[in-house]
């Protein structure tokens, strides 16, 4: 899914694209996930990426509506994306879809934090 569009004239339009893209990616590990057989290793992943799906939409709507929250919201987003990556990384059973999926959730963790140092 392209957010592209929806966010070209925010001050932050590089944090909100990365955040829809660390969404859209995860929400795809997610369900490449699903296909395989459920170890423990792969329900770890599972919910890493379903967590990080959403907590990277709740904080793109926090940043772009110019929340006193933002801030915070990036936070918590920059921790769960970490999280999320340190999984995807570490699970082999899907390699090409969980290592795409921990490029962009570094990617994600790295807007947030730079967010963080721009907006404190």
């Amino acid at each position: 899914m392209n957010h592209n569009h929806e966010h070209n004239n925010s001050p932050h339009k590089d944090l909100l694209q990365i955040l829809a893209q660390c969404a859209d990616e995860c929400d795809h590990c997610f369900d490449m996930c699903l296909e395989d057989d459920r170890t423990d290793a792969l329900v770890r992943a599972l919910r890493a990426c379903r967590d990080c799906a959403k907590i990277c939409r709740v904080t793109a709507s926090f940043v772009a509506s110019g929340s006193d929250f933002a801030q915070r919201m990036t936070e918590l987003c920059a921790e769960v994306c970490r999280k999320c990556a340190d999984i995807c990384e570490n699970h082999t059973e899907e390699e090409q879809e969980t290592m795409h999926c921990a490029r962009i959730c570094r990617e994600c963790e790295e807007a947030c934090r730079k967010y963080q140092g721009t907006n404190a």
